[in-house]
């Protein structure tokens, strides 16, 4: 002991040495342990960014003359991004995502409370990352106890470290520019996780940093592209691309329909706009072209409607045998051959916000919350509010979870309840807690007050997925028991098997109260089943989501594929396909033609999917789909469909649009644009 103490107090560690090399360790642990698609260019553009935030936390550790104040700093700052290091990695095993720290703390705080036991299993199973990350701080702490920590850095060592941090920060700038694979991803496809996965945790946070309340991003001019030939298709369509119908019948004169817009001269209101941005969104307005009516306009005027984002719902549920009811519903109603639920960023926050707002959410799970101080004329919910339906929104778990006591009354709800503020007097409390029982609660409450407009947000298919941890898993595993698959598949069909509980309790009441032509019911998920992906937060050893989807769910375009649910017994026997690709932006103006609301079809990112606008699908890192294509932003593959001839014009074509709409969405977001444009329209009276 006596020899290795005398070891020791001759070993000498710069703090400025030891806090270079801590930086551009965590960096490489954290980018390695990222699962996605590994390049050594991406690598070594991250570890030249990582070697300059290593040296810039090097350089502030020589402040001064104190060797004990280095040494301080250099433990401070070390530890501190050891943690941020761990919580971004926990975050992305969790949600498979990276976000920001304002979500952490401000928003997703909920989340550490909600999921206490988690937690715990993040931190047991995965305790030997802790250790390895924490490692450099013990060491240079027991070290430093035991022995010399090392001098404070001379007046030329901070100089060699500034001149060292000049070329390093144009070495990153090289790199990120010319080497990296991603060099759109620092700016016009700039996402939080993407910064990260592609540049580093460190200027991942810059970059927020930097554009924390303004995306930096600016409309673009769209190039001019012509289409000449279509991808095969099987059956006949229309010329919108949209809409297949097994029976058609020939109008004897064609109907000239009128235009989804408002009588707004957007082009005057930017001459007269002082701020730049909102001045920006109404030219970008101005340019679109507004969708016209058709021949679905106001089928469902008057009629009430049930809206529900399902939580981790997926189209491989619905099954003829084990979910009769959802496949009744799916394929009777208005049946979707190829729709999304993209994964925003955000898991449930986000998904609810593309289900009810018909744009991107740009600010990740404050999206909805920022709302709150916005005008919300535009949801369905106060569409239908201001024509006198009797309103209300539910959610079986806690009522306060992502603040939705504030946010769903503003969406067009008059009241909102949850467990804790009312529906536990109904549902049971448990982990999940049943779709069943909170449809069977509520529905007799408001079945006779029509014309009605409900939301529901669901909880039963939630994970973890084992009948000791979901209660529904274990409630319904008889129905699942002798299918030949895994344990863990087993209770994720299981655990959503609640939901076609739900389903079949609630078309019964409609239907014996003889207002099931008169209802309008909408099942759309929240987000792809993230509980099966391999995860130490829901202990998983492999990923399940291959084994449920039959493919390997490397790409968003497997991942997020999935079912959306228009059903009323009006529409039982018309035979209404949807072909065309489609996603969760596409409720909104949807409904709002279906329904016959007033709205101006270019304030939206998704369309409706019976109109004459181009189908297009859009994922916020900037990857989308069209009917002629498909492009990843996350591998940079630009994929034409089979039959089709278009390029490379077609591709920049398309991302130019995409940058576009997720400009626009991030102006109504940060500048009330909405708002604005309602201040227009004197006869709106603002929710």
């Amino acid at each position: 002991m006596k020899r290795l103490r005398t070891w020791m107090e001759k070993i000498n560690i710069p703090a400025w040495l030891f806090m270079l090399f801590a930086v551009v360790f965590d960096e490489f642990i954290l980018h390695i342990w990222t699962p996605g698609d590994f390049r050594l260019p991406r690598l070594a553009t991250v570890l030249v960014c990582a070697l300059f935030f290593g040296l810039l936390f090097a350089l502030l550790t020589t402040i001064g003359n104190s060797a004990r104040l280095s040494r301080i700093l250099a433990l401070v700052f070390s530890t501190c991004f050891a943690v941020l290091t761990l919580l971004e990695f926990f975050i992305q095993d969790s949600f498979k995502t990276y976000m920001i720290l304002s979500d952490i703390f401000g928003n997703a705080g909920h989340v550490a409370g909600g999921f206490g036991d988690t937690l715990v299993t993040l931190i047991l199973h995965g305790f030997w990352r802790i250790l390895v990350v924490l490692l450099p701080v013990i060491l240079y702490g027991f070290l430093g106890h035991l022995g010399k920590w090392g001098k404070t850095g001379s007046w030329v060592t901070r100089v060699v470290l500034a001149a060292l941090l000049v070329v390093s920060f144009f070495a990153g700038m090289f790199f990120i520019r010319s080497v990296s694979p991603d060099t759109k991803k620092y700016d016009e496809e700039y996402t939080f996780d993407s910064a990260i996965r592609s540049f580093g945790l460190a200027e991942g946070l810059v970059l927020d940093l930097i554009r924390s309340g303004d995306s930096g991003a600016e409309f673009v001019e769209i190039p001019t592209v012509t289409v000449t030939e279509a991808p095969p298709v099987t059956e006949p369509i229309e010329p919108s691309g949209a809409l297949t119908e097994a029976t058609e019948e020939p109008t004897e004169a064609p109907i000239v329909y009128g235009k989804h817009e408002f009588d707004v001269d957007y082009t005057a209101l930017a001459a007269e706009e002082w701020d730049d941005r909102i001045a920006s969104a109404h030219r970008y307005v101005a340019s679109q072209s507004p969708a016209s009516e058709n021949e679905y306009t106001g089928m469902f005027a008057g009629k009430n409607l049930i809206l529900i984002t399902a939580e981790a719902f997926s189209k491989e549920v619905i099954d003829p045998v084990r979910t009769p009811t959802l496949y009744r519903m799916a394929h009777e109603g208005i049946y979707f051959t190829d729709y999304y639920q993209p994964a925003w960023g955000g898991s449930t926050s986000t998904g609810e916000f593309s289900n009810l707002y018909g744009i991107v959410p740009t600010n990740n799970v404050a999206s909805i919350k920022n709302m709150i101080y916005n005008n919300n004329d535009l949801t369905i919910g106060n569409q239908l509010r201001r024509q006198g339906y009797t309103s209300a929104s539910f959610h079986n778990g806690e009522y306060t979870y992502y603040e939705r006591n504030r946010t769903h009354c503003m969406i067009g709800y008059d009241t909102f309840t949850a467990m804790g503020n009312g529906l536990e007097q109904g549902v049971a409390s448990t982990w999940t807690e049943s779709d069943q029982e909170m449809f069977d609660y509520t529905i007799p409450q408001y079945i006779d007050k029509q014309p009605f407009s409900l939301y529901y947000m669901t909880i039963s298919g939630h994970c973890n997925y084992s009948q000791a941890n979901n209660a529904m898993s274990k409630k319904n595993y008889h129905v699942v028991e002798n299918e030949p698959w895994s344990e863990t598949i087993k209770c994720y069909h299981a655990a959503n098997i609640e939901l076609e509980n739900a389903m079949a309790s609630l078309v019964k009441m409609l239907e014996d109260a003889g207002i099931a032509d008169d209802t309008v019911i909408v099942i759309s998920p929240d987000h792809y089943p993230y509980g099966l992906a391999s995860s130490y937060a829901w202990e998983n050893g492999q990923s399940y989501l291959t084994e449920l989807y039959g493919e390997p769910a490397g790409s968003c375009f497997v991942r997020d594929n999935t079912a959306l649910i228009i059903w009323s017994g009006c529409l039982e026997g018309m035979n209404l396909q949807v072909d065309a690709p489609t996603f969760s932006l596409d409720i909104l103006p949807t409904l709002s033609n279906l329904f016959g609301v007033e709205y101006d079809s270019r304030m939206f990112v998704g369309r409706d999917v019976f109109s004459d606008q181009m189908p297009l699908v859009l994922w916020n890192d900037y990857s989308w789909k069209t009917e002629f294509a498909t492009y990843n932003a996350a591998t940079g593959a630009f994929i034409p469909s089979e039959g089709s001839n278009v390029g490379e014009n077609y591709r920049d074509q398309i991302a130019a649009i995409v940058r576009n709409r997720i400009t626009f969405s991030d102006v109504v977001l940060e500048c009330d644009y909405y708002g604005v444009v309602m201040n227009h329209l004197p006869d709106r009276e603002e929710q």
